[in-house]
């Protein structure tokens, strides 16, 4: 039960994550950037607070490689969606912004290191 809540609880961050972006390209939409704001928080503690304590976050470095390379794939595919929709950022994010490119390609090159270097060991043994 508690894992289940914990899965559904970051489900829901992103849902609010998307409706805050959502809200930062059209802010006309008449819901307030507080919704979110407080949504994606309650759903974050929920998330940690059911979180099994001790267990990583991912299995393997191959999910989380994945998971970081899909997760990039979904924002700038919102930021893509919404630009082509008219929408602009009051926030200044968008698919020209150079630091969200910069933390997308980090972390991505992040993640596939820790993956090449979990190959290599699972090879040399």
């Amino acid at each position: 039960m508690k894992k289940r809540v914990s899965c559904i609880s970051q489900i829901l961050v992103v849902v609010f994550f998307t409706l805050m972006v959502v809200i930062d390209f059209f802010p006309d939409i008449g819901i307030t950037k507080s919704i979110g704001t407080i949504g994606v928080i309650i759903f974050l503690v929920l998330a940690m607070l059911t979180r099994h304590k001790g267990e990583p976050e991912y299995k393997s470095s191959k999910q989380e490689f994945i998971f970081t390379l899909l997760g990039g794939i979904y924002i700038f595919s919102i930021l893509l969606t919404l630009t082509l929709l008219g929408g602009v950022s009051q926030a200044g994010i968008g698919l020209n912004n150079p630091i969200l490119w910069g933390v997308y390609i980090v972390g991505v090159l992040v993640s596939y290191t820790k993956y090449r270097k979990e190959l290599k060991s699972r090879n040399n043994s």
